[in-house]
């Protein structure tokens, strides 16, 4: 398994620090790929390449405002941004986009279920992924807990739209927060075996006064459970995906928590 850690494009001192503790990989926004500026863009590729990690992993695939569920979708904003995203995330190294994005795909009061997962099916199928493939990257489905979003909340939910989309480079994630909100279990996991890709990783409870933060102790949580259920289906991928308190002691934890594993 490699282990990753979710950091701003613009944190370049927690992505030394990452570096140095000993994570394999650095995931960032994916709005800053596509939407960043040019000189933000190569202070962070040069951060990369300087520390010697690569950004495999970009998440928050699209902001609100590109909408791909209702009445009103832009296609052309959506290729042109996408389009920029890929080519950037590639010459940092990135292998996966993490298509969560609630305000994007949240189904609107006109909008029934069967038509928006149709609506989705449809934006990977002949937008994201295509543009995705050119670069070797795949586009993987985030389940997001039902206070979040209204359509997509578990494993297999996730597996499912990838199917229906029948885009090679299409997969299921399995996020331990939202699992573990919407009682998802680990099994579910297991069933995916060749689907799902990529992976998140936190303490899913309250600790401190701040929900979902990173993990601190191996006995605090099954964290070994869920990573023997990726290993099984095939993930080769796990990213720390958390509030901070105290990033030096908590980045530090957290990769002795993982790697222990």
């Amino acid at each position: 398994m490699r282990y990753g850690i979710c950091i701003g494009m613009d944190k370049t001192a927690e992505i030394e620090k990452a570096a140095k503790l000993g994570f394999d990989y650095i995931e960032t926004g994916f709005s800053g790929l596509g939407r960043g500026d040019d000189a933000e863009f190569e202070t962070f590729k040069a951060c990369l390449e300087r520390n010697n990690i690569r950004c495999e992993a970009s998440n928050g695939f699209l902001p609100r405002d590109y909408r791909v569920t209702g009445k009103e979708i832009d296609f052309e904003k959506l290729t042109a941004y996408i389009q920029k995203g890929m080519e950037r995330g590639a010459a940092v190294g990135l292998k996966t986009v993490v298509f969560g994005s609630s305000g994007a795909r949240n189904l609107d009061s006109d909008t029934d279920y069967i038509t928006g997962f149709r609506q989705l099916a449809d934006f990977l199928r002949e937008t994201a992924c295509p543009i995705a493939a050119r670069y070797g990257i795949t586009v993987v489905t985030e389940p997001l807990r039902q206070q979040e979003s209204n359509i997509i909340n578990t494993v297999c939910e996730s597996a499912c739209l990838a199917a229906a989309c029948k885009s090679a480079n299409a997969g299921a994630l399995a996020d331990i927060f939202h699992m573990e909100v919407e009682n998802d279990s680990f099994e579910n996991i297991k069933r995916l075996k060749g689907c799902l890709l990529h992976s998140h990783i936190s303490y899913p409870y309250e600790r401190d006064g701040q929900k979902r933060v990173y993990p601190s102790d191996v006995n605090e949580y099954d964290y070994k459970g869920f990573i023997e259920a990726l290993e099984y289906a095939g993930c080769t991928r796990c990213s720390v995906e958390a509030g901070v308190i105290d990033f030096d002691r908590d980045a530090a934890a957290a990769i002795k928590v993982l790697k222990s594993l």
